[in-house]
């Protein structure tokens, strides 16, 4: 009983990610196939360092963000959730942004998980 209660809240911040996620799944996937989207895959995203997923044509803005180190971890994450236009200018994710902070946590929490 007392293991069923522990687990009820993981179990809830689990849908709550993917329910985060579903605002960016038009153009984003975690699988371990993806298919071709607009965006790239977010599988593995954290420790990838911005703009170089094989295979996936990223902005000049967001390769040189990565040439200078952007690396994407919780912090730069919520950063970029937030306004990515203002994190990387020159970016092709205009006018999607993540405003709640409660929603990127959760979402940035799911997505550290997709591996």
């Amino acid at each position: 009983m007392l293991a069923a209660l522990l687990a009820a809240p993981a179990a809830a911040q689990q849908s709550a990610g993917e329910r985060a996620f579903q605002r960016c799944y038009a153009c984003h996937d975690v699988g371990p196939n993806p298919p071709t989207l607009q965006g790239p895959s977010l599988r593995g995203v954290f420790g990838r360092r911005a703009g170089t997923l094989s295979g996936f044509d990223y902005s000049p803005a967001l390769r040189e963000a990565g040439a200078r180190g952007l690396t994407w971890d919780a912090a730069t994450l919520d950063r970029y959730l937030e306004d990515p236009t203002a994190f990387v200018p020159g970016g092709r994710m205009e006018g999607v942004w993540v405003r709640d902070p409660a929603e990127r946590r959760v979402l940035i929490e799911w997505l550290a998980q997709a591996r």
